[in-house]
C-alpha cells in the first residue's frame, strides 16, 4: 500500500490518499481545502477512488468533499452519529468562517464495521467519540496503520469545546480503544505529524504516561 499526504490548506489538515500501487484502487480520508492538489495526485498516480472516508464532520475535514464526490463518483462514508453535524454549519463550525457547509454522506456505518473497498485491504471502523459524537478511526490491522482524524495527535488529543465534544469521552476512547492496539501501529492524525501507539502510551500528556 502507498500513502500520499496532502496538507497544503489553510487549516494544516492532513488529507490522506491510501491506495494500492498494483491495482490503482484507493480511498481518500478526509478532504480539506486542497481540491486541486488532490485532483492532480489522483490523476498523476491514476488512482480509482473507491470511497471518501470521513473521520468526523468538522468543516476543515470536509471542505472539498462534494467536489471530490462529483469528480470521482465515489461515495462518502461517515459514522451514523455524525449525520446531523455534517449537515449543520453551526455544529460543524463552518459558520465560524462564514461558510455554509452541509455534507450528506452516502453511507452511514456503525462501530466495528469492516470495509473491503480496495482489493486485499480491510479497513475497520473504530468509533472514538469525544472530539465529536460520531468521530471514528480507520484501522488497517494487516499493515499496522490507523488514521485517527482529530481523536489522537502526537502527544495530545483533539479539542472538546465544540458541539458534541466531551473530554472524558475522548480520553476514554483513546485509552480504552486505541491504546489497546499493538504498540507498533503507526498513527496518522488529522493534523501534525505521524506517531505510534507505543509513543503515545508513553508520552501523551493528556492521557497520562505509563
Amino acid at each position: 500500500m502507498e500513502l500520499l499526504i496532502i496538507n497544503d490548506n489553510p487549516y494544516d489538515q492532513n488529507v490522506y490518499i491510501y491506495y494500492d500501487k498494483a491495482t490503482k484502487e484507493g480511498v481518500i480520508i478526509d478532504a480539506s481545502d486542497s481540491y486541486e492538489t488532490i485532483r492532480r495526485a489522483i490523476e498523476e498516480h491514476e488512482i480509482t477512488v473507491k470511497a471518501i472516508l470521513l473521520t468526523h464532520g468538522h468543516f476543515d475535514h470536509t471542505l472539498c468533499v462534494d467536489k471530490l464526490r462529483e469528480l470521482t463518483g465515489a461515495p462518502v462514508y461517515a459514522h451514523e452519529a455524525e449525520a446531523e453535524l455534517l449537515k449543520n454549519s453551526e455544529y460543524n463550525r463552518g459558520i465560524m468562517r462564514g461558510l455554509d457547509i452541509s455534507v450528506v454522506a452516502d453511507k452511514l456505518f456503525s462501530d466495528g464495521e469492516v470495509f473491503s473497498l480496495i482489493k486485499g485491504v480491510e479497513l475497520q471502523v473504530i468509533h472514538t467519540p469525544g472530539h465529536t459524537a460520531g468521530g471514528v478511526c480507520y484501522y488497517d490491522s494487516a499493515r499496522a496503520v490507523i488514521f485517527t482524524g482529530d481523536t489522537l495527535f502526537r502527544e495530545t488529543i483533539g479539542r472538546t469545546d465544540m458541539p458534541t465534544g466531551d473530554t472524558k469521552t475522548l480520553i476514554a476512547s483513546v485509552r480504552d480503544k486505541l491504546f489497546t492496539l499493538p504498540d507498533n501501529v503507526t498513527v496518522y492524525p488529522g493534523h501534525d505529524q505521524s506517531t505510534t501507539i507505543s509513543h503515545e502510551k508513553e508520552y501523551n500528556y493528556r492521557i497520562g504516561a505509563n
